[in-house]
């Protein structure tokens, strides 16, 4: 129950906070009607890892990629809806990171790291891209590098044409989806602790250890065995997806798998 009560009352509020300061922003610009709708709407959209906008541009927020305001508000709802309800509980109980559970740590510290990591890699590939960043400012570029990094990886706004992307920037994306957010939260993909439980296996297996150990704490055998059958099943299902897709539509086999991935990763 106390659960519960943290999940709907926490993201009733997060909500509603994203909801006013979108709709603060939007008034002066286009009337009180027109925002409340815009405001409500699109902080339930990011909240919920949706990536729905009914701006009526069909651009998705392109329109606004230059506005900090918009981008940033929709980056902080997708990131902690992103996270899951359990790292909330447990946030909210516990405060000090030293004395979280091993789950929580691997979530906190794996979102950091690809969000920033993320955020560098598109900041390189796309920087002087004339179709994506290139004909933007120092600071918008740095806005909307992280602002990428952010939503293709959970929910799916496009600050940028996604169809302008180079080949690199395309597959930085793609493994960004692929991974996705956090068990328990709005997002999808195949989970972040279930990509970085993986990576731990691999790295055990290359220095021929038995066991995956991570914070002094042993990964059961089994929990090891589902992040490889999932990631296994996500990577042959991308393939023939992209495959099926390419082969039937006049499309490239990157753009196809590109489109494999987004669908695959809700």
């Amino acid at each position: 129950v106390r659960i519960q009560k943290l999940v709907i009352g926490g993201s009733l509020g997060i909500q509603a906070a994203g909801a006013l300061i979108l709709t603060l922003r939007f008034w002066p610009d286009y009337g009180l009607g027109t925002a409340l709708k815009w405001g409500l709407f699109h902080a339930i959209s990011g909240f919920c890892n949706a990536g729905f906008d009914i701006f009526g541009n069909n651009d998705s927020v392109m329109s606004f990629n230059r506005d900090p305001v918009v981008m940033i508000t929709l980056m902080v709802l997708v990131v902690v809806a992103g996270l899951g309800f359990l790292v909330w509980e447990e946030v909210v109980r516990v405060k000090k990171f030293k004395n979280f559970s091993v789950y929580t740590k691997l979530v906190l510290l794996t979102s950091l790291v690809l969000i920033l990591g993320g955020a560098v890699l598109i900041g390189l590939l796309e920087w002087n891209n004339p179709a994506t960043l290139g004909a933007m400012s120092t600071g918008d570029k740095l806005l909307n590098g992280v602002f990428q990094s952010i939503t293709v990886r959970t929910a799916g706004f496009a600050a940028v044409d996604q169809a302008g992307l180079t080949d690199a920037g395309k597959a930085v994306s793609i493994l960004l989806m692929l991974v996705g957010g956090s068990s328990g939260s709005t997002a999808g993909g195949i989970k972040t602790v279930t990509m970085i439980v993986l990576l731990l296996f691999l790295w055990s297996r290359i220095r021929s250890r038995s066991c995956v150990t991570v914070f002094k704490h042993t990964i059961p055998e089994r929990q090891v065995l589902d992040a490889v059958t999932i990631f296994s099943i996500m990577i042959v299902l991308s393939l023939f997806g992209g495959i099926f897709i390419s082969a039937t539509s006049p499309v490239s086999f990157t753009d196809a798998l590109y489109e494999a991935i987004s669908a695959l990763a809700t």
